[in-house]
């Protein structure tokens, strides 16, 4: 049964970005499904107290979003209803409910992306509790993103104004290989090439090599696999197809999520002051010549548009006044949709469609209200604190927090000025990689002195 629960896992989260980034409900439930089955199933024995600790915050902010859609969906005549329905009341006087929600089931079918991230989330920490699973899920996501990368090259050489077996509507020209947009194409891309560079760096820094002690298939393609010249080519093609998306926040972002990674695995050795100055300095040089080499395309669309976009600013403005208007309970998840248009600016035009703030956290706030915001808020903090304190601290296996890390910073930051996160290809991808840095955030002198304990308690 656990393999079988750790195959619907790696399934999930390989597959979860193929069919146009499962924005359809129905792959919203059969991600769920499979998860819950995962769960069900999954071998707790390698859970360590300390990894279960993990989970509370999660269920602390999934539950937090779950009282909230009741609040929302609540039928109170003394409740303060949205003001959308105002206007039919005043015009029409029909009897329309007095909830805050502006739909009926909206916030109950927005609740099931929460829950396929967090069930992802949840799956990849139990998963990764142990460091060789955790070992072999980076190297397989890594893998499965590269193909994807390499995909998305081929169909833009080949048939650019396809994706996949339909007829690609916008950004024709640009490379957005199994997803619609190629902003959330280029955050996915731009995670897929970290998971080839820092274990690039590990390579190149402990310089392992030999035959394995058992050799047999598995371990001959672990070894191929992890060769520098195989992790470089992965690093390579998916910078490719990153630069290939046009994005600029995608890739101006993506090389500062690689710096990143550079640094925090370059912090705790011990290469010397003036040595670990020059190799920052070196990499940060680096990151300048990448940037001049794959941006090429993204530096034209910065010179003609510029790196502000006037119209998300206005957008925001309008978001920021729903937030002071609604500042508790918010407008009911998933409506911004429903209510955005009714108090769209005149500075949008009449042409786009704002289905989305183009900003996750100010989204969350408008339809969620500030307290759930700040709950959020807090649990993605004390997520990032241990996978920074992971990254510097542990002494074995320290690549895989410093992947979570930057992972989670690429992720985070386009999310506040986009809405990457909100595609369940991306989040689903996300959430496996940065559940599984986190569970390995553990520092190593802890995990032995755990492992002793239960060793004695077991004699």
């Amino acid at each position: 049964m656990g393999a079988i629960s750790r195959f619907f896992a790696a399934a999930v989260f390989v597959l979860a970005p193929l069919p146009l980034g499962s924005l359809d409900l129905a792959w919203i439930c059969v991600w769920n499904l499979l998860l819950v089955c995962s769960l069900l199933t999954a071998d707790l024995s390698v859970v360590s107290r300390r990894n279960a600790m993990l989970l509370i915050p999660v269920a602390v902010a999934v539950a937090t979003v779950g009282v909230m859609i009741a609040l929302q969906m609540w039928s109170d005549p003394t409740a303060q209803s949205a003001a959308i329905w105002e206007l039919p009341r005043r015009l029409f006087g029909l009897a329309l409910p007095d909830r805050l929600s502006a739909t009926a089931r909206g916030p109950w079918l927005a609740f099931g992306s929460v829950l396929l991230l967090s069930l992802a989330f949840t799956r990849a920490i139990i998963l990764a509790s142990d460091a060789g699973a955790a070992r072999a899920l980076l190297r397989i996501l890594a893998w499965a993103g590269c193909l994807y990368a390499l995909y998305g090259i081929l169909a833009e050489l080949i048939a650019p104004d396809m994706v996949l077996f339909r007829q690609k509507d916008a950004y024709l020209g640009f490379a957005t290989g199994t997803f619609v947009n190629r902003n959330t194409a280029a955050t996915f891309w731009g995670s897929c090439a970290l998971l080839f560079l820092v274990p690039l760096l590990r390579s190149m820094h402990r310089q392992e090599g030999g035959a394995p002690a058992q050799p047999n298939w598995r371990s001959r393609l672990e070894e191929v696999l992890s060769a520098p010249i195989a992790l470089g080519a992965g690093f390579a093609i998916c910078t490719i197809a990153l630069a290939m998306t046009g994005s600029r926040a995608g890739l101006l972002l993506s090389v500062g999520a690689f710096a990143l990674a550079i640094v925090l695995y370059l912090i705790p050795l011990e290469l010397g002051r003036s040595r670990k100055w020059l190799v920052i300095g070196g990499s940060a040089a680096a990151a300048l010549v990448l940037l001049q080499l794959v941006g090429g395309l993204v530096a034209g669309r910065i010179i003609e548009y510029g790196l502000i976009d006037p119209q998300r600013l206005a957008a925001y403005q309008t978001s920021a006044g729903i937030i002071a208007d609604h500042p508790l309970l918010g407008i009911g998840l998933g409506n911004f949709e429903a209510v955005f248009p009714a108090i769209r600016p005149a500075a949008l035009g009449s042409l786009g469609i704002w289905d989305r703030a183009h900003s996750t956290p100010l989204e969350i706030a408008v339809e969620l209200g500030i307290p759930a915001f700040a709950v959020i808020a807090l649990v993605s903090l004390w997520c990032f604190y241990h996978l920074f304190t992971g990254s510097l601290r542990r002494k074995r296996d320290r690549y895989i927090p410093v992947i979570g890390a930057s992972v989670a910073v690429l992720g985070v930051t386009h999310s506040c000025i986009d809405f990457s996160l909100q595609i369940p290809g991306y989040g689903v991808f996300f959430a496996a990689v940065v559940g599984c840095g986190l569970a390995q955030s553990l520092p190593s002198q802890f995990r032995k002195e755990r492992g002793k304990l239960v060793q004695i308690e077991l004699n």
